[in-house]
């Protein structure tokens, strides 16, 4: 057993607490042009968590590389607060606790992403920032995946499926080494792409002003917020149900009054609806139900309830892919996972109709209970 691993603390349960709120905060803040993260006193809070000193984890670099490639050379992977978080995923995989293991991994990328953005981008003009990732191009990463956020998540299930067992074991540091370049390269391609983009736009004076102009009407100001917005509003939505296996009581509560449905399937609902196998479908459903936005009235007034309303009673359209529609697709895909969709498929039209619009109040009222 290495030295720094018999120093720690046998329940890791207020680390992981630390670690899952903090991944989640910084997903959230990334939604934010120029947002870079500061991860300095994270990596101290790190160590007091850990109840160790900071000579421990250095001390604890040198063993591992000790007799490897990267004993002489490769400094980024030396960084103690880079090492340090590999060292607290083989933790999280020792107790078998893949939860943590991810939310570590994805703080993992969100530091490395700060340091590329702190050495390619130190000032940062926010239009010039929002008018670049709306101009990329759609093979670039930011573009593929909408968001900073996003991109950031999808590299760290990437990293997951192909570097797990190496982590898990931690018996080949080459192999350990190659996660932390592989990492860093990847996040590296689109941060330097990203940023000759931004270094040109910003020669040319080119950006996007996102404020409201003098004598624009409701409707049009929110349509531009919404569009500015719109990606972000639906990541931070993400990262709470996704990432933090948040419930939001209040939306669960309002919804489940609304639609008189009963608090068994509101529960299986509303619970199974934080796998990660619902991601992209819930992605697909919050993104139509931001885009359909017209006003505020519409989400924070009094006409929010007839929006809904509105949107589920729509019959037929001549694009398969709308709101209501995309709630059922989620609802059969939860149900057919938990195992419950022949006792749906048992259930009156009405009942039907009642759970599928339980499910929309809850995800419409989430929206709400985030922007309002």
């Amino acid at each position: 057993m290495d030295i720094l691993q018999s120093k720690i603390p046998t329940d890791l349960t207020s680390l992981k607490r630390f670690i899952n709120h903090s991944a989640a905060q910084e997903l959230d803040a990334l939604t934010e042009a120029c947002y870079y993260p500061r991860t300095k006193k994270f990596y101290f809070e790190l160590l007091n968590l850990l109840k160790i000193k900071e000579i421990d984890i250095k001390e604890y670099v040198k063993r591992l590389y000790k007799g490897t490639k990267a004993e002489q050379g490769f400094q980024v992977i030396k960084d103690p607060g880079a090492v340090i978080l590999v060292f607290i995923m083989h933790q999280f995989l020792r107790k078998r606790d893949q939860q943590a293991y991810f939310s570590t991994m994805l703080y993992y990328m969100i530091v490395q992403y700060a340091h590329l953005m702190y050495k390619q981008m130190q000032y940062c003009n926010v239009d010039t920032f929002r008018y670049t990732l709306d101009t990329l191009t759609k093979t670039h990463l930011f573009a593929r995946e909408k968001t900073i956020s996003g991109s950031l998540y999808y590299l760290t299930t990437e990293m997951t499926k192909n570097f797990t067992s190496t982590l898990k074991e931690f018996d080949d540091t080459d192999r350990i080494i190659d996660f932390m370049l592989v990492a860093r390269h990847r996040i590296s391609q689109s941060v330097k792409s990203f940023a000759e983009n931004y270094y040109s736009h910003r020669y040319a004076g080119i950006g996007i002003k996102t404020q409201t102009e003098p004598g624009e009407d409701d409707a049009n100001a929110y349509q531009m917020k919404t569009q500015a917005h719109g990606q972000g509003i639906v990541d931070k939505i993400l990262t709470k149900i996704i990432t933090v296996k948040q419930v939001d009581l209040k939306a669960f509560e309002e919804a489940k009054e609304i639609t008189k449905i009963k608090t068994s399937i509101a529960m299986l609902i509303s619970d199974n609806l934080a796998k990660d196998i619902h991601l992209n479908n819930l992605k697909i459903t919050l993104h139509l139900f931001v885009q359909e936005l017209v006003n505020t009235s519409d989400l924070c007034g009094d006409k929010f309830y007839d929006y809904v309303k509105k949107l589920m009673a729509v019959k037929r359209s001549s694009n398969p892919h709308f709101f209501k529609n995309q709630v059922n697709i989620l609802l059969v895909e939860i149900l057919k996972d938990i195992k419950q969709y022949k006792v749906y498929e048992t259930y009156t039209n009405q009942t039907k109709f009642i759970v599928n619009s339980f499910l929309a109040y809850y995800l419409a009222l989430i929206v709400r209970n985030t922007l309002c």
